[in-house]
């Protein structure tokens, strides 16, 4: 981008205050936390459309927000939730776990090398996707499966794999050779 263009986006590009960017933190991780998120879901469309960050920015920022506002709610969940209780489901974590870590560098990869345009287009679709999906299970429509341990496992992973190749898991990958 040549210095003119540079200065043309910065002039286009919302302002970024540090007390808007507060009080837009503190309501993102207020309504993340009562459904269980880092605030992804809702910070992602925010630092696009209200702070002016380009697509791949406003992931990459994202995934290091919810990084931090994850490990620091973790000690709080932990309190609701005692931890013997999430051991017992070490199976269903560790499965979760190997879909997510594989999609989202999958997600990753796919990011840096897509078009902007399809990236925003994308972006907005996932976030359509995961505001149905959260309307469903309010509603209760979507019902609770009793998979035999292998489908279980394939289900799991596909889960996971969805999971972490969503917009909210991007982030860059190591430099490929």
């Amino acid at each position: 981008m040549t210095a003119s263009a540079a200065a043309v986006a910065a002039e286009q590009a919302p302002p970024r205050s540090l007390k808007a960017g507060f009080v837009v933190g503190a309501c993102v991780g207020a309504l993340g936390g009562l459904i269980g998120l880092g605030g992804a879901e809702f910070r992602l469309p925010l630092l696009i459309g209200v702070f002016g960050f380009l697509a791949l920015q406003a992931v990459i920022l994202n995934k290091a927000m919810s990084l931090v506002v994850v490990g620091t709610a973790l000690p709080a969940r932990l309190l609701g939730v005692p931890l013997d209780d999430v051991v017992d489901e070490w199976h269903v974590v560790i499965n979760l776990l190997a879909g997510s870590v594989l999609g989202a560098w999958l997600g990753a990869t796919w990011a840096t090398r897509m078009a902007s345009a399809t990236l925003y287009r994308v972006i907005a679709a996932l976030l359509v996707v995961i505001a149905g999906a959260l309307a469903a299970n309010h509603l209760g429509t979507i019902p609770q499966l009793d998979l035999p341990g292998g489908a279980q496992l394939a289900a799991g992973l596909v889960a996971g794999l969805g999971m972490g190749s969503s917009p909210h898991s991007w982030a860059l990958p190591a430099a490929s050779s």
